[in-house]
């Protein structure tokens, strides 16, 4: 399947994970690498374990083994998880731990998006929605990063990742 729209949300995916990278380098600002590398890791398998759990609660249990097909392993990894997540970011801004959603949505989004368009395709939409994004990024110096101006160079490198989209795609 190499239909435009699973590539266009790989792309959007990429664009997330750009923004992540920023969000991490914010948190990185104010606390160190491995503890913000905690704070967005943490936050990505507290929402993952929040919507398994919720889904399992609206009747539709995971698809695993037994005991991990109900809603309860996840609700009960979900509430210490929580607490720590809470303990951990205190003092940060509280948008900074949206960077754990966007982990959870490269992770779902290549689960998903994987088997219908091909790794291949996927990464290079992932690169290009990423190149993208950081560029923008990049160019306001989002998060309290020094800018670094959108040159014309750049902005070809970009157009060359995007090329290697279209090769990508053209099996």
């Amino acid at each position: 399947m190499t239909a435009l729209l699973p590539v266009a949300l790989a792309f959007a995916i990429g664009v997330g994970g750009a923004l992540q990278v920023a969000m991490l380098g914010a948190l990185e600002r104010q606390r160190a690498p491995l503890e913000a590398a905690w704070i967005s890791g943490a936050g990505t398998v507290l929402a993952l374990a929040l919507i398994l759990g919720v889904r399992g609660l609206r009747g539709d249990g995971p698809d695993l083994p037994a005991p991990l097909d109900r809603p309860w392993p996840f609700l009960l990894v979900a509430a210490p998880l929580a607490m720590s997540l809470i303990a951990s970011a205190r003092g940060v801004p509280p948008h900074l731990l949206l960077s754990g959603l966007l982990g959870g949505m490269f992770i779902t989004g290549a689960a998903f998006l994987a088997p219908r368009i091909g790794v291949a395709l996927l990464f290079s939409a992932f690169t290009a929605g990423t190149l993208s994004g950081g560029l923008v990024l990049d160019h306001i110096g989002a998060f309290g990063a020094s800018a670094e101006r959108a040159t014309v160079m750049r902005l070809l490198g970009l157009l060359i990742v995007f090329v290697g989209v279209l090769i990508v795609r053209s099996r």
